[in-house]
C-alpha cells in the first residue's frame, strides 16, 4: 500500500497511461496559477465532469488516512490537510492539494459542495484541476487488475481554515463527510506540519 504522497509522487513518472477514459471535462477555462494548474472556476455551478486521462497513476488501496465511500471514492476524512497560501485571494486564499482516489470501474458518482458552504469552499482535480462546487466521475478504469483505484491531482480551496462539508451521491446512496483543511474537524488527526 502506498501513502497517498508517495504514490502521487511514484506514479506521476506513470503518467495518465494507467487508466483508459470514457469521460471529459465538461467545461474547461484558462490556466490560473497557483500551487496547482487549475482551470477557473465556471460561472454557474453546472457539474464539471472529470477526465479519466487525467489520472496520474495507481494504487492498490488508500492509506490510512483516507475512508473508502461507498466503494466508489476514497477521501481524507481521518486527518486534516494542510492549507497552504494558494496565490489567490478571497474565498480560495488557501490551498489543500490532496489527490483523489477514484475505484476503478466503479459506479458513477458526483462530488456536491452542500448549497451553505457554496462560495466558501472549492474543489478540482485533473490536468488541469477545473475548480468547481459540483464534480461528477464515470468511466474511469486501471489497465492494471491489481492497482484498483485511479490517482488524481488537484484538492482543495477555502478562504479560511475549516472543517468543510462534502457530498457524496450515488444512484443509491448519498453521504455528507467531513474534510478538515488546516484544522481537524472533530475526531481526525491534525494536519501534518509545514516542511
Amino acid at each position: 500500500m502506498f501513502a497517498l504522497r508517495g504514490a502521487l509522487a511514484l506514479v506521476f513518472i506513470a503518467g495518465a497511461s494507467a487508466s483508459s477514459c470514457s469521460s471529459d471535462h465538461a467545461t474547461a477555462g484558462s490556466a490560473t496559477p497557483t500551487t496547482t494548474s487549475i482551470a477557473s472556476p465556471p460561472s454557474t455551478t453546472a457539474a464539471i465532469k472529470l477526465s479519466c486521462r487525467d489520472a496520474i497513476g495507481t494504487t492498490s488501496e488508500p492509506d490510512a488516512k483516507f475512508s473508502d465511500v461507498f466503494g466508489v471514492v476514497a477521501l481524507p476524512t481521518r486527518t486534516a490537510l494542510q492549507a497552504n497560501t494558494s496565490g489567490e485571494s478571497g474565498d480560495r486564499r488557501l490551498f489543500a492539494k490532496q489527490g483523489l482516489l477514484v475505484r476503478s470501474a466503479a459506479a458513477p458518482f458526483e462530488l456536491i459542495v452542500p448549497a451553505e458552504w457554496v462560495g466558501r469552499v472549492w474543489i478540482g482535480w485533473g490536468s488541469p484541476a477545473t475548480i468547481t462546487n459540483h464534480l461528477t466521475v464515470s468511466g474511469c478504469r486501471s489497465k492494471v487488475a491489481s492497482q484498483r483505484w485511479l490517482a488524481f491531482a488537484g484538492g482543495y480551496w477555502v478562504g479560511t481554515t475549516a472543517c468543510v462539508p462534502l457530498t457524496i451521491k450515488t444512484d443509491d446512496h448519498v453521504r455528507t463527510v467531513r474534510i478538515g483543511i488546516g484544522r481537524a474537524c472533530p475526531g481526525q488527526q491534525p494536519p501534518p506540519r509545514g516542511t
